[in-house]
């Protein structure tokens, strides 16, 4: 025991020798590269706010040789609180959800707590994002157009040039980070798609992770898109297994953790304010929702798009969401009219709206769940709320699919096909899109749709809601914003200045307008004065109410696009193209164009979509080596960081060890119920399943029982035809128990790829989202596993 207390003091002496030792170096001059003079200036701006962070503060006790004649100073060591009054901030992003689709938009689907939030704040007409996910979150959670933090596109499709490099310079801080740097709590829930794909592995770098970038819990998934029913998870810094059963949903879990942690932040006393971005998966595909949620629009939707796009026209103007002599445009080119489908594709596409309206309103009552716990908490009063989608509507269903991975690999589905899975479409055994017809309906009133520069691709609801400052609630604000006036909007309500250094490094200007002078005046002109768009190769210009932009096709020249010209103040859903009789106009915004894109890295132009993912030259995110070795226990390997399997011959063999009484379960497994492999031992057999497409299962059982002992249980897989568009392998597999042939099956199906959105890759010992139907996931595996080696031949 005297040992014991010994060691204890003399730890306690050690530990005041390094604070004295700092205390007297903080006599010191403050570091500038870590610190400003803790006076606010002329301008009442505290310093030390502007550069991050800030804890080099001078010391203002007394050093004397005893504690008993000095005086302490708690100063440097305590981080700065939070203004005070700031508020709580929640950011609930949706994602692919258009401007027409909210019922407080003038949409058919149910939001009745979405509408809530809107009749105690404000609904935006005229707001604005870059019309693809990571570029428009980006754009929301630094303040920076994209292009300029170098996110042209989504992560997975940097091209190594300045504007899309797919990894965000840390000169563009998130607000998290300054939010958690001045006496903020920050957490965030659900999609991010803002790490490099090449940090998809869990060996990081992390720094770009949500944990990196300023937040201080994390629970949701790294990539664009998971099944909501079966979802790849992360919480912080590491991957997490899926134990979901049918019946749970991501939105619903996602919605616990976060009313959970908010409640632990308030419980804990602090004072702190918090900083909780939501960003649910919904609506993006795989659209999923309870089947209770999908049955609630029966026949809602069986007149059609074309009504339905009319219909919420009509609303909108009713209710003074859009000018009441805004001209509806003609449907966008390549849609199909309702009335030249079959009975059978009305049937399978009505039910596919009724599956994406049953994701939203589900996603709603989720809102309105997190929204009764601030109630509950007593904390809504001051506390932000802010309600905004990524992009438009999408079109990336096409014609309508069952299952996502088929139509990415050109092996469409018919509606007769679709017909037979009705019941299980929105379910766990779905993959769900909609037809893009019905994205153009949730952009009503406006063209095109996500991934266009045209007013459908990234014009959005945005509600703003702040019951302790905002009083004219239930009102309509029409200024001109755009998702980058969103950082300006919050650093201004928490009285905070935009930080010029954040972890010694200087940070970016922020070229966004604070939208918090529309809280308090409905009729203030915009303060904003222009913002430019681009994406894919389309491009456009918004400058003192007009708009120039030109729709740009995939591998044709760029000097053969039309650029058109709108006067967007008087012409809402851009109708009359003003191109011919205002040339000289048009002609100054395409010039304001070209400045704007060399000002912030737009250029090179690149019209690429999938093919920038399959850019030899682009770096890996893990060595390329003839053979890997896996282990049991350890976490899913993305398919971006792992060489594709099914393009080459290769060898899977795993020792294992099967005990006296026998043993079952997955060795080894990649990909989902909708495309992959597995290899497994069931029933005293090893099988090996190759899931094509969920069109077919190509199976080989060994022909001799597995024995106790230890094993070498291999499968070859010889490549030997491609197939292009469909997109297909084709080889032949043999299975081996210690050597031995044991089974084989010829001209096996395998796709170009599968899960490469959803995530799921190779993992060892278990098989958690059901890639053979000949076993209940996990099926984790109940001998010994000792480790699996694949090798590429």
């Amino acid at each position: 025991m005297k040992k014991n207390i010994a060691s204890i003091f003399g730890s306690v002496a050690m530990l005041s020798s390094i604070w004295l030792f700092t205390a007297c170096n903080n006599n010191k001059p403050a570091d500038n590269n870590k610190a400003a003079v803790s006076e606010t200036d002329a301008s009442g701006i505290d310093q030390r706010r502007l550069i991050l962070p800030y804890n080099g503060a001078a010391y203002k006790g007394k050093i004397d040789s005893t504690y008993q004649t000095s005086t302490p100073d708690f100063g440097p060591a305590m981080p700065l609180e939070a203004p005070a009054g700031a508020p709580n901030i929640i950011v609930v992003l949706l994602d692919d959800v258009g401007y027409g689709q909210l019922g407080c938009y003038g949409g058919l689907i149910e939001t009745p707590n979405i509408d809530m939030i809107a009749r105690q704040g404000l609904k935006y007409t005229n707001f604005h994002t870059t019309a693809l996910c990571s570029p428009s979150r980006v754009a929301l959670l630094t303040g920076r157009n994209h292009h300029s933090v170098g996110m042209a596109a989504i992560t997975e499709a940097a091209t190594g040039y300045p504007g899309n490099w797919g990894s965000i310079p840390k000169s563009a801080a998130f607000i998290s980070e300054t939010l958690k740097d001045n006496g903020y709590n920050t957490m965030a829930f659900g999609k991010w798609h803002l790490t490099p794909y090449t940090a998809y592995t869990v060996a990081g770098p992390m720094d770009r992770w949500p944990l990196g970038q300023g937040f201080e819990t994390f629970y949701g998934f790294l990539g664009g898109e998971t099944d909501q029913w079966s979802p790849l998870l992360m919480q912080d810094n590491h991957a997490i297994d899926n134990n979901y059963k049918k019946g749970q949903h991501l939105s619903e879990d996602m919605t616990d953790k976060a009313i959970a942690a908010i409640r632990d932040q308030q419980q804990s006393n602090t004072g702190k304010p918090f900083f909780t971005y939501f960003a649910l998966g919904a609506a993006h595909a795989p659209l999923h929702a309870p089947k209770a949620y999908i049955d609630k629009y029966n026949g809602k939707f069986d007149e059609g798009w074309d009504i339905a796009r009319e219909k919420i026209f009509e609303k909108q103007k009713a209710m003074g969401i859009i000018p009441k002599d805004a001209v509806l445009p003609p449907p966008n080119e390549g849609a199909r009219a309702w009335n030249t489908l079959s009975p059978a594709e009305k049937k399978v596409y009505a039910r596919l709206q009724q599956v994406f309206a049953g994701f939203l309103d589900h996603a709603d009552a989720q809102i309105g769940r997190l929204m009764a716990a601030l109630d509950d908490m007593k904390i809504r009063e001051n506390t932000i709320v802010i309600v905004t989608s990524d992009n438009g509507a999408s079109r990336e269903g096409e014609n309508g699919t069952a299952n996502t991975d088929r139509y990415r690999n050109y092996t469409p589905q018919s509606a007769e096909e679709m017909l037979t899975q009705l019941d299980k479409l929105g379910g766990p055994e779905s993959d769900p899109h909609y037809p893009k017809e019905w994205s153009m309906a949730g952009n009503a009133p406006l063209r095109r749709w996500k991934q266009d520069t045209h007013a459908g691709g990234n014009t959005d609801a945005l509600i703003i809601s702040w019951p302790a400052k905002i009083k004219d609630t239930g009102a309509m604000r029409t200024q001109y914003h755009h998702i980058v006036d969103i950082v300006p909007t919050l650093l201004e309500a928490s009285q905070l200045p935009a930080p010029q250094k954040v972890n010694g490094v200087d940070q970016m200007p922020l070229p966004g307008v604070s939208m918090a002078y529309t809280f308090t005046n409905a009729n203030e002109p915009t303060h904003k004065k222009i913002q430019y768009y681009e994406m894919l190769g389309s491009r456009a210009i918004w400058a003192d109410g007009w708009k120039a932009v030109c729709l740009h096709k995939q591998g044709e020249p760029y000097g053969k696009d039309v650029w058109e010209l709108y006067h967007s103040d008087i012409d809402f859903t851009e109708s009359n193209n003003l191109a011919e009789k205002e040339p000289a106009k048009l002609k100054e915004l395409i010039d304001l164009w070209w400045g704007e894109a060399k000002k912030y890295n737009v250029l090179p132009l690149d019209d690429r979509r999938y093919e920038r993912v399959a850019d030899p030259s682009r770096p890996v995110a893990a060595i390329v080596k003839p053979s890997y070795t896996l282990y049991p226990g350890t976490s899913n390997l993305h398919p971006l960081t792992f060489p594709n399997l099914m393009s080459q011959s290769h060898t899977i063999t795993a020792y294992a060890e099967i005990p006296a009484g026998g043993a079952q379960g997955v060795l080894a497994s990649s990909g989902t119920e909708f495309g992959g492999w597995t290899l497994f031992i069931k029933g005293g057999k090893l099988f090996y399943v190759h899931n094509y497409l969920n069109m077919q299962e190509f199976t080989v059982s060994s022909n001799v029982s597995v024995t106790p002992g230890k094993h070498q249980f291999k499968v070859h897989y010889t490549m030997k035809q491609k197939s292009l568009k469909p997109d297909f392998f084709t080889g032949d597999v043999d299975i081996f128990i210690d050597d031995k042939l044991a089974g084989n099956v010829k001209d096996v199906k395998m796709a170009a790829q599968y899960s490469s959105t959803t995530g799921y890759g190779i993992l060892i010992g278990r098989n958690p989202t059901q890639i053979s139907h000949l076993y209940e996931s996990p099926f984790a595996f109940t001998g010994k596993l000792d480790k699996v080696v694949i090798e590429l031949k």
